[in-house]
């Protein structure tokens, strides 16, 4: 790892140090395995061989924690110095997102007799594995409370993404990449994930990171940020992605519009002389031009699942069938893949072939009020640090919508789970913005009856 032989050492630190991360999260603060599992999220190629090594329940590695952050959480008791939260925003949508997901998941193993015990154990997996993001949102929210293990868990991901910016440079320049030469030319660095997921992961947190670097005006940490901005634009780069590319592009048209007008010049120099500023081994993916040997593979392999990248308009119209056939509840969750052997490459058509009008709606609806969190945490907070944050949030927001329309970048704990964690923040920020107006309103002679009624009138 990073040139110093620890490679096959690291797997075996990271689960000698699971055992004890796992009894202070459920003895002394849940906030512990946090701090333990979100930063070897980006490192998620680690965490993988610990899941698949033959060591003694190394493949419940992440269940274990989160089960012990849970029951940290209704047994331990919080400092007195911090001031309590009103229950999450979120825990309606949550309900009634979460309980249907599962209603899918039923429904997909009573429609189809041909699968088989193992596969509907397998979707049971897929299913539980997706609901720890939410999970992780819940835990953040009512535990991660104190400013300082926000810092820790902040520092540890700036950290972690530097590391995973050094491995992929590190890993790429194995590979001669002059010119494009199809799979030949792609890294990628999240496990069982390929470079399109590896491209949407850093667009997505890249993007982030320039929300903060845009807002934030702290030298020092400006200076963390434009590291995390390098790496992150290199990685972006060379994962010869084109769903990032575009990720990237829109969200910095959206950022232009909202926040840096001066930057619609830039964008639109670079889009006019873009082939003369990028690498050529780019232009000519962008172009989907191979100059070396071997022709372009439609097929690849992620997770087991194959992706189509050159007729998805084929797999879009067979998708959309099986909406056709049951448009209010759709096959059910994970039916798709199992049933054609192919993954929708689209999450919006992905929903409404598997969960149906019912499901999409629930995930459009879940963008819309983590944009508006966002947004109202970047209007409303006095701190420059907490406005970037929502920012830079709203900035994740947008590329993961934009990054979903070309594949499934919602549905994978190492590409969500990230942004679930940075949503339960956002959302405690705004209670606590929110809990100090109505105090300071009511101690100025206002019932919270008022002010609850004038700050919806305002919002």
């Amino acid at each position: 790892m990073l040139g110093l032989g620890l490679g096959e050492a690291v797997p075996y630190v990271v689960y000698g140090l699971a055992g004890p991360a796992i009894i202070a999260t459920a003895m002394y603060r849940s906030a512990v395995g946090l701090l333990f599992i979100v930063p070897l999220i980006p490192l998620y190629v680690i965490l993988d061989k610990v899941l698949k090594s033959e060591l003694p329940l190394a493949n419940n590695t992440i269940d274990f924690v989160v089960l012990a952050m849970l029951l940290g959480m209704f047994l331990q008791k919080h400092d007195d110095d911090v001031p309590a939260l009103a229950p999450s925003p979120l825990k309606g949508p949550l309900v009634i997102f979460v309980g249907y997901s599962f209603v899918s998941l039923i429904i997909g193993s009573t429609n189809f007799d041909g699968f088989s015990g193992e596969i509907n154990m397998l979707r049971y997996a897929n299913w539980k594995n997706y609901m720890i993001m939410p999970l992780l949102y819940v835990i953040t929210y009512y535990t991660l409370r104190e400013r300082a293990w926000q810092k820790r868990l902040f520092s540890f991901l700036f950290v972690s993404f530097l590391v995973a910016d050094l491995r992929f440079k590190q890993s790429f320049e194995w590979v001669k990449h002059t010119h494009y030469q199809g799979e030949k030319s792609r890294i990628g660095g999240l496990a069982f994930l390929g470079p399109n997921e590896m491209g949407a992961f850093h667009a997505i947190y890249t993007l982030f990171v320039l929300g903060l670097f845009l807002v934030d005006k702290n030298l020092k940490r400006r200076v963390a940020y434009a590291l995390l901005l390098i790496g992150g634009t290199y990685c972006v780069v060379y994962s010869y992605s084109r769903g990032a590319y575009v990720a990237v592009i829109l969200t910095s048209f959206f950022i232009a519009f909202v926040k840096e007008r001066k930057l619609l010049i830039v964008l639109v120099a670079f889009l006019i002389f873009w082939k003369t500023i990028v690498p050529l081994s780019v232009v000519e993916r962008i172009e989907e031009t191979i100059v070396e040997d071997g022709a372009r593979s439609d097929v690849v392999t992620v997770g087991g699942v194959q992706l189509e990248t050159a007729k998805r308009t084929e797999i879009w119209d067979e998708a959309m069938g099986y909406f056709y056939e049951n448009p209010i509840t759709g096959k059910g969750y994970n039916t798709y893949a199992y049933l054609t052997g192919w993954d929708t490459h689209n999450v919006y058509i992905k929903f409404m072939a598997e969960q149906g009008i019912i499901g999409f709606c629930l995930y459009v609806w879940l963008y819309a009020i983590a944009f508006r969190s966002g947004w109202k945490l970047y209007k409303n907070a006095h701190e420059e640090l907490i406005k970037a944050l929502g920012f830079g949030f709203v900035c994740a927001v947008v590329a993961s919508i934009v990054s979903n329309f070309f594949g499934d970048r919602w549905t994978y704990f190492q590409l969500g789970g990230i942004y679930w964690v940075l949503w339960a923040l956002v959302d405690q920020y705004n209670a606590r913005i929110e809990a100090e107006a109505v105090a300071s309103d009511t101690s100025a002679g206002a019932s919270p009856i008022e002010y609850a009624a004038n700050n919806r009138i305002a919002s």
